[in-house]
């Protein structure tokens, strides 16, 4: 998959980052849909992992607190 964003400066959020890849010139469909799918994987991975951040985190909060 093509991204040919990686020297471009990342927008803030991901509505901003959206808009941008859909109204950016892309050479063709497949290439735009490319880089959709690429951050979408990308931030669903970002979000999964601080998931399992949090999850790890409370766990250990609530073994300590338990603890006499």
């Amino acid at each position: 998959m093509a991204t040919g964003t990686s020297n471009q400066q990342q927008p803030i959020d991901s509505y901003t980052r959206l808009a941008h890849l859909l109204h950016a010139p892309a050479p063709n469909r497949e290439a735009l849909l490319d880089q959709v799918y690429e951050e979408l994987l990308a931030r669903e991975s970002r979000a999964y992992a601080a998931g399992w951040t949090d999850a790890l985190s409370e766990t250990r909060r609530a073994r300590r607190g338990s603890r006499p």
